[in-house]
């Protein structure tokens, strides 16, 4: 029998990530866009990018980072968001032959292309950047017990990816990366309170 013809993904394709939804294993208090997944982790990545690598960070590879994270989870267009806890599974009992990973190859070589173009370092920025948004999401929208085992998962892989990156690239940063993600859980509503108060006050 021959092999199913996976289609290409192709521009049209991208202008429907407002309408992919993320997080559907998990109970949340709205739901995520895979647009607005793909915009949070660029914005961070190019944070992280800049605080990180410092004088090191050419503009060619800022420029590359961001377009890597602005599209890096482009397969999740005709996949859906599958689980973390899945894909591992997956990983372990096909051996390192992973299924998903060639179907994603299939349907989306360019950002495969991309992605093995990117210098190592510059790869875990992005990781680090996807695992501080879904931990910033869920922390802010998640509900229920099942959120919070999410949440304790989340920072176990953060953790490890940063010990990673350290044991690799031990000249650079990372401890920012804390820093950021601190930030982005502790001052989420400053602006927002600050320019509603000041307004008041005229």
């Amino acid at each position: 029998m021959p092999l199913l013809q996976l289609p290409k993904l192709t521009l049209a394709d991208l202008a429907r990530s407002g309408h992919v939804t993320r997080w559907h294993s998990v109970r949340t208090s709205r739901n995520q866009t895979l647009a607005e997944h793909h915009y949070m982790v660029t914005r961070i990545s190019n944070k992280l990018a800049k605080e990180i690598l410092g004088p090191d960070l050419k503009d060619s590879h800022l420029l590359q980072i961001m377009e890597y994270a602005s599209l890096h989870d482009t397969p999740e267009l005709l996949m859906g968001d599958l689980p973390s806890p899945l894909k591992q599974h997956i990983e372990h009992i096909t051996e390192g032959e992973n299924p998903i990973d060639a179907i994603e190859a299939e349907i989306a070589p360019w950002l495969v292309r991309m992605k093995r173009e990117m210098r190592k370092e510059h790869l875990y920025i992005v990781k680090l950047a996807d695992i501080i948004d879904a931990l910033v999401f869920i922390t802010i929208e998640g509900l229920g017990e099942h959120a919070k085992q999410v949440i304790h998962i989340l920072e176990g892989m953060l953790a490890e990816k940063l010990s990673q990156a350290r044991a690799q690239f031990p000249r650079y940063q990372w401890g920012y990366t804390t820093h950021l993600l601190n930030e982005l859980l502790n001052n989420k509503d400053e602006a927002k309170i600050a320019f509603e108060f000041n307004r008041d006050e005229k």
